[in-house]
């Protein structure tokens, strides 16, 4: 009776916590380890499932890891043929209750992860959210505690049915937030993202060097596409040069992409040397110009070293590659124009249709 009560606490205290607006990994999190306190378990984990609802990624684990086994794995997926047979509709999900020792009823897949971690028993269950399934919770004990029961499962239903209504509840929030931060055509970061990750990338710990190269992009002959073809002719042509400019700065990973107006878009690298970004910056020009001239790119980079002392602010770093953009515009160049006290000295050979390319 005394253990029910604990429970009971324990859950009233999970509801509570989970009740107060938190990120949903913290909430995540919160969750894991007060599932491993409340059932109670050797370890606890949080997974969510994949585009083909049989494979789930964990996202987080807590309590006593096993071998190879790290709070937030980077690439940690599992095969759930199980999820095939879950009845979303059903009143209660169903729990899944394994040992080691039990080799008629357990999966040989999870006999074999039980016994690479060290542990004896599990139980898991799936994660409903809205109607839909979302993931799972898989728990674990060790060969010297006592095999999950059916007041065990009973309990773990209880808690996901408290992790349920938080998640539905963040993940709504995010999403509103999320709608503050993109592009609702191109779904890129819009101009308040990517000024807030300036600033972030701009504050540089005392002794340490970052170096930073803001791109400019502008696309020409919007406006004529609009009037000639229509809105919709001028979003697809949008939407092109945002998929390509996400793909030009996907191998990158320290790099943001943002749609900053009608036809203009800013890139921020960060960690990478500046010329490196110029080489991805003149292959997603040079391949504009070669498809279609009369809607081509202009591209203007500006790239600094910050550190200790450094007065360049977010603003004026962008400033001065929208103003190797504008060269590059007026001109037509067919590469980046790069910020500089001279800036067609610095542009690089001229690309005019009226003069030879290079």
């Amino acid at each position: 009776m005394q253990h029910e009560r604990s429970r009971l606490r324990g859950l009233a205290s999970l509801g509570r916590a989970l009740g107060r607006p938190r990120p949903l990994l913290q909430l995540l999190e919160l969750a894991a380890e007060e599932a491993c306190r409340i059932l109670p378990a050797s370890s606890c984990s949080v997974s969510r499932t994949e585009p083909d609802d049989e494979t789930v990624r964990t996202i987080v684990n807590a309590g006593e890891l096993g071998p190879g086994e790290v709070r937030w794995p980077d690439a940690e997926y599992y095969a759930m043929p199980e999820f095939e047979r879950v009845d979303i509709g059903a009143d209660a999900p169903v729990v899944w209750r394994w040992a080691v020792d039990d080799p008629e009823g357990t999966p040989e897949s999870e006999r074999e992860l039980l016994l690479s971690l060290g542990k004896h028993y599990s139980m898991c269950a799936p994660i409903l959210v809205d109607g839909r399934l979302w993931g799972e919770m898989w728990a674990t004990r060790t060969a010297d505690r006592p095999a999950f029961d059916v007041d065990d499962a009973a309990c773990l239903e209880a808690l996901l049915a408290i992790l349920s209504g938080a998640l539905s509840r963040a993940e709504r929030e995010e999403a509103l937030s999320e709608l503050a931060y993109r592009d609702p055509l191109t779904d890129l970061l819009n101009r308040r993202a990517i000024d807030e990750r300036a600033h972030r990338v701009f504050d540089v710990p005392a002794g340490e060097q970052r170096a930073v190269t803001a791109v400019a992009v502008d696309i020409n002959g919007l406006k004529a596409i609009n009037d000639r073809d229509g809105h919709q002719a001028g979003d697809r042509l949008i939407i092109a040069v945002a998929d390509a400019l996400r793909d030009a700065f996907a191998q990158m990973p320290d790099s943001t992409v943002a749609r900053v107006g009608g036809d203009e878009f800013h890139v921020l690298v960060c960690g990478v040397p500046t010329a490196e970004v110029l080489r991805a910056a003149d292959r997603l020009v040079g391949e504009s110009w070669r498809r279609d001239p009369g809607t081509a790119l202009s591209c203007g980079a500006a790239g600094a070293v910050l550190g200790t002392g450094t007065t360049l602010t977010p603003s004026e770093l962008f400033a001065e590659a929208d103003r190797a953009q504008y060269v590059a515009k007026r001109e037509q160049r067919r590469s980046t124009v790069v910020a500089g006290p001279d800036l067609t000295a610095t542009a690089g050979p001229s690309t005019r249709p009226d003069a030879p390319a290079p």
